[in-house]
C-alpha cells in the first residue's frame, strides 16, 4: 500500500501551505527548464497522465522508483520513466 498522506514538517507553517509551496517550487523549476531540453506540450501532458494513473506516484508529486519529482522529470527531453522492467513513456514521443 502507498502512503497517500503527504509528510509536514515540524515547523509552525500549516500543512496546506507547505504542500502550496512545494508546488510552487516545483512549477518554478519546472518553467526554468531551458526549452531546448523541454518536450513538446502534448507529449508532457501523456507523460503526465501516464505517472497520473501509475500505482507509484506518491502524494501525487513523487515517483518511488526514482524519487524525481514526476512534473519536472516528465517535462525533461532526455527523461524516461524509470519503471523497472519497462519505460511505461515509452510510446510517448518526446520531440520539440
Amino acid at each position: 500500500m502507498i502512503n497517500t498522506e503527504i509528510p509536514v514538517c515540524l515547523c509552525q507553517i500549516p500543512a496546506n501551505l507547505q504542500k502550496d509551496q512545494m508546488y510552487e517550487a516545483i512549477a518554478s523549476y519546472v518553467r526554468n527548464i531551458p526549452k531546448e531540453q523541454q518536450i513538446e506540450d502534448s507529449a508532457y501532458e501523456k507523460r503526465l497522465a501516464v505517472c497520473s494513473a501509475c500505482e507509484a506516484l506518491i502524494n501525487g508529486l513523487t515517483c518511488k522508483y526514482c524519487g524525481c519529482f514526476v512534473l519536472a522529470r516528465a517535462r525533461k527531453k532526455n527523461q524516461g520513466c524509470p519503471m523497472p522492467g519497462g519505460d511505461l513513456w515509452s510510446g510517448v514521443k518526446s520531440y520539440l
